[in-house]
């Protein structure tokens, strides 16, 4: 080999030993473990929160005090006059819909008649 081609950048680069080196650091499989466990505590922190939030409303509800009997026999009174409201409106609207349909039988009557006058 010629003493000038000892010199040159490429035959440097060639004549070292090289090592494989890993693509991840060392950090980063335990920081992965790491992120997955956080993760799962704190959905499991969020469950543990959301049903001690349904125990609590569920034992709310049986340890409510007993509702007065005036309180009661005014819902009573709110549902029948709710009831009477209904009745009435389904009422009206029952006959209206009988007049309309005679009025439709009607004008369907006026129709036919005027076809046939054509």
């Amino acid at each position: 080999m010629r003493k000038a081609d000892s010199k040159r950048v490429s035959l440097k680069l060639t004549q070292r030993s090289y090592a494989l080196t890993p693509k991840r650091s060392t950090a980063y499989v335990p920081g992965v473990i790491a992120a997955i466990c956080a993760i799962g505590a704190l959905v499991a922190a969020g469950y543990a929160l959301k049903t001690s939030h349904e125990q609590a409303r569920k034992l709310d509800v049986l340890c409510a005090p007993p509702v007065s009997e005036q309180k009661l026999r005014e819902e009573l009174a709110h549902a029948q006059f709710a009831l009477e409201q209904q009745t009435a409106a389904r009422a009206a609207l029952e006959q209206r819909a009988m007049q309309s349909a005679a009025q439709i039988e009607r004008l369907q009557t006026d129709l036919a008649f005027l076809k046939k006058q054509r």
